[in-house]
């Protein structure tokens, strides 16, 4: 599954590059610790056509709604195209009712979405694009009760400029009173060569599909099968990261920094166990993570009271904390 990544480009190269509208008004906010409820940039469709709206007539006074709230801009975008917008991660059900419970997904099973009530309106009809630059995942580590995290990214690309997209679904609805977009992104079985980590690997839509994906009129699973894939071999690298990353409230380039991983009663010449010392340089205080385990850290996660709601993993499934 998906549960923490990067988006480290601005509204500008972001637009730019994804040939896409600007519509989040200043707000948008790069991070190298995105967790869920966090406010992130999608990419959709400018404008639905009228058979969706005919189909789906709540749907589509919804997003008429929500679209006001993103000023006149969006209200006069009436043609084929794309925009880039705000929305929290963690799929609100059209059916749901954010204001009362709010049971958010964050991941939506490939195999499963096109069926499954939760997802398969936002499927046949509201996909995204959810830019990223890279994610991370935990291995299990045997006798450890903290997995070691790892940051993956477009292979060649370690750094912070490796602009890619993945598979995503959004809803429209309210909160509190106020328009609010949710999204969820979608995964499959683990990319090759990243199995060791995770036997699931979010979807990555590859640039030359990015205008089907998030085509409305494409409404049959069958036509996006080609889409909801594994990576290929060799598409990403990977390398193991400070247990840093575990907490919310850090949010620094060296998140992504490669450390040497130290087997416990080794020696690396550094004042330090498990991980080394030197790639926790600058990232400032950590909020004493290292003493925190992955089920201790599901409310810093969450990033939202607990009576805001609960955070599910792929088809309702509570997701695992950082493990």
């Amino acid at each position: 599954m998906c549960g923490r990544y990067t988006q480290t480009l601005s509204a500008d190269e972001l637009a730019a590059a994804m040939s896409a509208v600007d519509e989040t008004h200043g707000a948008l906010r790069e991070s190298y610790n995105v967790a869920p409820t966090t406010a992130m940039p999608i990419v959709m469709a400018s404008a639905q056509p009228a058979a969706v709206a005919g189909a789906d007539r709540a749907a589509a006074d919804a997003d008429r709604a929500a679209a006001g709230a993103y000023g006149a801009q969006a209200q006069a975008a009436a043609v084929p195209g794309r925009v880039l917008r705000l929305a929290t991660w963690g799929l609100e059900p059209r059916w749901g009712n954010a204001r009362q419970s709010g049971n958010r997904m964050i991941n939506a099973r490939a195999e499963t979405v096109a069926s499954r009530p939760a997802f398969r309106s936002a499927f046949a009809a509201r996909r995204c694009l959810v830019p990223a630059t890279g994610f991370y995942e935990w291995q299990r580590v045997a006798g450890q009760r903290r997995g070691q995290p790892y940051y993956i990214h477009p292979a060649g690309h370690p750094g912070a400029d490796g602009l890619f997209a993945f598979a995503g679904i959004y809803e429209s609805g309210w909160h509190h009173g106020k328009p609010l977009a949710t999204f969820a992104i979608i995964t499959t079985e683990a990319a090759t060569g990243l199995e060791f980590l995770h036997d699931r690997s979010p979807v990555v839509v590859p640039r030359s599909a990015w205008s089907r994906w998030i085509d409305p009129e494409v409404r049959d699973r069958a036509d996006l099968a080609g889409v909801l894939r594994p990576v290929p071999a060799g598409v990403f690298a990977a390398h193991p990261v400070s247990s840093a990353v575990g907490s919310v409230r850090n949010d620094s380039p060296h998140l992504i920094d490669p450390v040497v991983l130290v087997r416990e009663g080794e020696s690396t010449g550094i004042e330090a166990t498990g991980i080394a010392a030197t790639a926790l340089d600058g990232i400032g205080d950590t909020g004493g993570i290292n003493d925190i385990d992955g089920r201790a850290t599901m409310s810093r996660i969450d990033g939202m009271p607990a009576h805001e709601g609960t955070l599910f993993g792929e088809d309702g499934a509570r997701p695992h904390a950082p493990r």
